[in-house]
């Protein structure tokens, strides 16, 4: 009997096991986490001129004082698209306080947060990447010229660039990626006496004044013949570029800082890694083969690159944007 038993669930066996091999087994799995992008698309940074005949912002009154502005801009963006969603802007206006970076009084606040777009077209150039706030409401939108993914420069209702002054150029810088500018500024070492400037090059005429006041990069310091020293937060430039009378080519320059001055050639290319018609200014340094370089996005500003020809960022302060200053532009 017991080898019958034994035959009889030898074959139960042999069965189960051949059902369950024919069964899969159910896998539970867990789906990825969709991707997401950051949801801040960037933060932008500056200081800019204020005045009766250019208000940044429409929300400033006409009847009040304003010759300076703060910004601080925050732009979203959807996490999965990038697709602009809102901004943040906290900014202030008023008069500026004498031997600070300050308005007196911490300047009239203006708090807003609506929708933000992207465009394209300035009153120059079609093509141009625009940003937008406000763009549902044509008497609150302001319009900035994205100059690159660093850098953006506040376009008036004509969608042609602000043109600052001296002190203050109208373009914001991505602060992000920037460290803050909390190092309390130091003492520049004492200039030295500047020679006597020489006259304007016979046969020729000025083809352009740009002024401003970039921050402490080493292009900058080498170029404008700065020492650097701790601390360093701005240099103030004053760059003349003249042409042959005749002709109209470019023919020499002459920076004029606070001790120094430097003069020689300069000329015009074409040509930036991913925009082949950019319209580059090369200034020679004393040394025929080095070379500084400013981007021209229009006949009023020019923003300085680095050996790279890369954009220079600058910070909350100031930017490495000049502004041209000989037309009555300001």
């Amino acid at each position: 009997m017991k080898p019958y038993f034994h035959v009889f669930m030898l074959a139960v066996t042999l069965w189960t096991l051949t059902a369950c091999a024919t069964v899969s087994p159910q896998i539970i799995t867990t789906p990825s986490p969709v991707p997401r992008g950051p949801e801040i698309h960037g933060v932008f940074a500056g200081v800019t001129p204020c005045s009766s005949l250019t208000r940044p912002l429409p929300q400033i009154p006409a009847d009040t004082d304003c010759e300076q502005m703060i910004w601080n801009l925050v732009l979203y963006q959807d996490p999965e698209t990038g697709t602009p969603t809102t901004y943040h802007l906290e900014s202030a206006y008023g008069l500026p306080k004498q031997n600070t970076n300050d308005l007196v009084g911490g300047g009239t606040p203006i708090v807003m947060e609506s929708k933000w777009t992207m465009t394209t077209g300035t009153k120059t150039d079609p093509e141009a990447i625009v940003y937008q706030i406000n763009p549902d409401d044509p008497q609150r939108t302001v319009s900035f010229l994205k100059v690159s993914d660093d850098l953006l420069h506040v376009l008036n209702s004509e969608k042609a660039l602000l043109v600052g002054n001296g002190a203050w150029s109208y373009t914001l810088n991505r602060v992000g990626n920037q460290k803050p500018v909390n190092e309390p500024p130091g003492s520049p070492p004492e200039p030295p006496t500047r020679p006597p400037l020489p006259p304007m090059p016979e046969g020729s005429s000025v083809f352009g004044v740009f002024d401003g006041r970039t921050p402490c990069h080493a292009v900058a310091l080498e170029f404008t013949k700065v020492a650097s020293f701790p601390g360093c937060l701005k240099i103030k430039w004053r760059l003349t570029l003249y042409q042959d009378s005749a002709t109209g080519a470019p023919s020499t320059y002459l920076f004029m800082g606070t001790g120094t001055y430097r003069e020689g050639a300069w000329t015009i290319v074409r040509g930036m890694d991913g925009d082949p018609d950019a319209v580059v200014y090369q200034l020679q340094l004393d040394d025929a083969g080095q070379l500084v370089s400013f981007l021209s996005v229009d006949e009023n500003h020019l923003f300085l690159v680095d050996r790279g020809m890369n954009l220079l960022v600058g910070n909350a302060l100031f930017s490495y944007t000049l502004s041209r200053t000989d037309r009555g532009t300001q």
